[in-house]
Formats: structure tokens, C-alpha cells, sequence
């Protein structure tokens, strides 16, 4: 009888552990891939912000309150000085970082209204996917890099 109820119970602390990784708080976190040309934009971290010198996609937090499209096109402009055309923005995928409680949501947006500046004297490059390799990624990035390269631009291998 001792070995079902040990079953039981370990049973029990798996689904409670479960859902208590399912109720933690995340972060939300919106990034752009900007697409023009075969390629597509990065953006080195500004020098006043954690991890400065590694290379990102464009975006930021979500604000209480705010959708994530809302927040894109807000993050978008505040980096880069443009406006993103809804009808040409695409959900592509999302991770969770376990570790400090994050979900990024990578969109792709393939029109925009306005020039592209570096607002944050961030160093943007239009590179091709297949050359993420070059770059000093941020580790967040990693998953989605592989992602991109198999499934959104696999031909550019």
C-alpha cells in the first residue's frame, strides 16, 4: 500500500510543480524582424543598457496594459524612428527564458512608413539570415536564429 501512495504523492508534487512553472509571472518581450531586399536588420545593444556591444532584433518590453502589436510599433519607432504597415507584420514564434521569467514573441514585418534611424546610436546592419552566425547574438536570440534560418528563410543556407 505504501508504494501506491508514494506513487501518489509523486504524482501529485509533479502536477503541482507543473503548474506552478504555468503560473509564474513572464516578462513579455516583442522583437521585429525587419525584412527588405533578402535581408533582414539587427541592431547592436546601446552602450547605456545591459549586454551593450551584442547584436539583437529590434523591440522591448511590453507595458502593462498594452497588446503586443501596440507595443511593437511603440518600441519599433522609439529605436528606430518608423511606423509598422499591420498589414504586412506577422507572428512567427515565442521562448520562454526560465531563468528570468521572459517571453519573447518574434514578429516579422515585411513594410514599414518612414527611414530607419538609429535613434538609440544603436549599430544597425541589414544583413542576410544565413550571416546571424557572424554576430554576437544575445543568448535569447539563439533559439529563434535557428528557428528563422530552418523554417522562415531555409533557402538561405
Amino acid at each position: 500500500m505504501n508504494g501506491v501512495h508514494g506513487l501518489v504523492i509523486l504524482r501529485k508534487s509533479i502536477y503541482q510543480s507543473t503548474l506552478t512553472i504555468e503560473a509564474k509571472k513572464y516578462i513579455n518581450v516583442v522583437a521585429c524582424v525587419l525584412k527588405k531586399n533578402g535581408k533582414i536588420l539587427i541592431a547592436s545593444r546601446p552602450v547605456t543598457k545591459n549586454f551593450s556591444g551584442f547584436f539583437e532584433f529590434p523591440g522591448g518590453k511590453v507595458e502593462k496594459g498594452e497588446f503586443f502589436l501596440e507595443s511593437l510599433d511603440r518600441e519599433i519607432y522609439e529605436e528606430l524612428g518608423i511606423r509598422l504597415d499591420f498589414s504586412k507584420v506577422y507572428y512567427l514564434n515565442n521562448y520562454k527564458i526560465l531563468k528570468h521569467n521572459i517571453s519573447l514573441h518574434f514578429f516579422l514585418c515585411l513594410s514599414w512608413f518612414g527611414k530607419i534611424k538609429n535613434k538609440e546610436k544603436q549599430i544597425l546592419k541589414w544583413i542576410a539570415p544565413k550571416e546571424l552566425n557572424n554576430y554576437n547574438l544575445l543568448k535569447s536570440n539563439e533559439s529563434f536564429k535557428i528557428f528563422l534560418n530552418n523554417f522562415i528563410f531555409p533557402t538561405a543556407h
